[in-house]
């Protein structure tokens, strides 16, 4: 389990109330002391974890008028970008540049997978296929997301370049919430493991521009679902209206 410090958790907390709007750019932040009595910590603790705040750019000191939420663009952290995208409305500037970036980096790892495969990998590929059919069929979506997020990860691996793991990771963890939620949602884990399915397949064939297109694929139906798109769209059902909220959230 990773080990969280005091200064840690204050730190997220406060990071949570900046991507969650309770905090907006060019927002004052409370005095340390105030601070420090709403979280029952020491101010000590308080400064530490405005520190590392500073560190990555999301909030700045300026000189005689006190320290400013600055704006995400202005982050240095993947992480915290992510999370701030994770936080903004379907269809917003962070949500659709995430997308983009992950069609950047997916497409092109799954081509350097398809290339430098293994059988090792494909073994444990396959697997977590295994393992997203199986929580699809039970209706676990946390299960699902889990073995969904295995997959991808494995992809990130499998490119054999650990700097799209460093890009990437960051972004499953803060999103799995989004997934999650999408994930409730029955026809959006069927057409995220069709869209699997032939990413597989071209990574086992070693068909390079046959799995980027595909990763690609994956990656587009994600920004049409965004977009209320009908291409790929499920039958509206009874629970049409549910399942159309979960696509809306699947920028996964």
């Amino acid at each position: 389990m990773e080990h969280r410090t005091l200064v840690d958790v204050v730190a997220e907390k406060l990071l949570e109330d900046i991507v969650a709007g309770r905090l907006a750019p060019g927002d004052a932040l409370p005095a340390e002391a105030d601070i420090a009595a709403e979280y029952q910590v020491s101010r000590l603790t308080v400064r530490e974890a405005l520190t590392m705040l500073r560190t990555i750019n999301v909030i700045s000191v300026q000189r005689g008028r006190g320290t400013f939420i600055t704006p995400p663009d202005q982050w240095t952290s993947v992480e915290a970008i992510v999370r701030a995208a994770a936080h903004s409305t379907g269809n917003s500037i962070a949500s659709r540049q995430l997308l983009e970036v992950r069609r950047l980096v997916e497409s092109g790892a799954a081509a350097l997978a398809a290339a430098r495969r293994t059988d090792t990998d494909l073994e444990l590929l396959r697997g977590e296929l295994d393992s997203m059919a199986a929580a699809d069929a039970a209706g676990d979506a946390d299960a699902f997301v889990e073995a969904d997020r295995l997959f991808h990860t494995m992809i990130l691996k499998m490119s054999g370049n650990t700097l799209f793991a460093a890009v990437f990771v960051p972004m499953g963890r803060v999103l799995a919430d989004a997934r999650r939620e999408a994930f409730v949602v029955s026809t959006v884990r069927a057409r995220t493991l069709a869209m699997h399915r032939k990413v597989l397949a071209a990574v086992e064939s070693g068909d390079q521009q046959g799995a980027r297109q595909a990763m690609e694929d994956h990656v587009g139906q994600i920004q049409d679902d965004l977009d209320g798109g009908a291409a790929g769209q499920p039958e509206t059902s009874a629970g049409g209206q549910q399942a159309a909220e979960g696509q809306q959230t699947a920028v996964v």
